[in-house]
Order: structure tokens, then C-alpha cells, then sequence
């Protein structure tokens, strides 16, 4: 029983470094939106799943996406991918301030230990001036 702790010990260290060493999900991709375009950071070594992205208004109005960009290539299963920033153009009406826009997205790490996180859920409270009125 005395060897107990130290074998989870040592498991909880060995998923702590296949889970991406020093990666955090939230953390390190940086979200933003300024004069209508959302804009995701994706550092270096990590890609996001392009099937996997949603943004959606959680607070009143209405939101339109502009066009999503093009994937900037596949991952080991053959699934759109993106790496770098990826912009994507909003606008909407009868928007509360600040609009709250809920955006989920899955991030992977890449390499020989890399691994796909599960899909993450994030809040963005947003100034109705940074999302321009759509065209009536």
C-alpha cells in the first residue's frame, strides 16, 4: 500500500505531459474581436479542428458570421485544419452592451505526443461598437 501514491504520482506526471506540457486550452488561445472581425491566436505546435468551430450570440440581437477561411491544412486524420490566426467577420442588430458571443473550438497539439483537447466553451463579452450594424 505504501507504493500506492507514488504510482499515481507517477501517472498523473506521465498525462500530464501526453496532454501537451505547458498548453492550455484557454489560456493560450488568445480570442478578440475589434472593428468586426473575431480573431483566434493559435500558437505554434497547435492547430485548431476547422469542423469544430461555432460562435453564437449569447445575449440579445441577432449575429451573422461572415465566411470562415480556408483551412490551412489537415491533421494526421484528414480533418480541415487551422493553424496561425483565423479572422472571421461579424455583424449584427438589436445588439445588448456589450454583446456576449459564446465560441467554441477544439485545439490539438501536433508532434509525436500530440493530442486534441476536448471542444472548448468560451464567453466573450463584446462592445457593440467592435461588431458593425448589419445592412438592411
Amino acid at each position: 500500500m505504501s507504493r500506492l501514491p507514488g504510482v499515481f504520482a507517477l501517472l498523473l506526471v506521465t498525462f500530464m505531459l501526453r496532454a501537451g506540457p505547458g498548453f492550455d486550452p484557454v489560456k493560450d488561445v488568445p480570442i478578440s474581436v475589434s472593428s468586426g472581425v473575431l480573431t483566434l491566436s493559435v500558437p505554434k505546435g497547435v492547430h485548431l479542428k476547422a469542423r469544430l468551430l461555432r460562435v453564437t450570440l449569447a445575449s440579445p440581437g441577432s449575429l451573422r458570421l461572415g465566411a470562415l477561411p480556408p483551412p490551412s491544412g489537415q491533421d494526421e486524420a484528414g480533418d480541415p485544419i487551422w493553424r496561425g490566426t483565423v479572422k472571421v467577420r461579424l455583424s449584427g442588430s438589436g445588439l445588448e452592451d456589450p454583446a456576449r458571443l459564446m465560441i467554441i473550438y477544439q485545439p490539438c497539439t501536433e508532434g509525436p505526443d500530440g493530442q486534441c483537447f476536448l471542444p472548448v466553451k468560451r464567453t466573450l463579452a463584446v462592445p457593440v461598437a467592435d461588431i458593425p450594424a448589419e445592412a438592411p
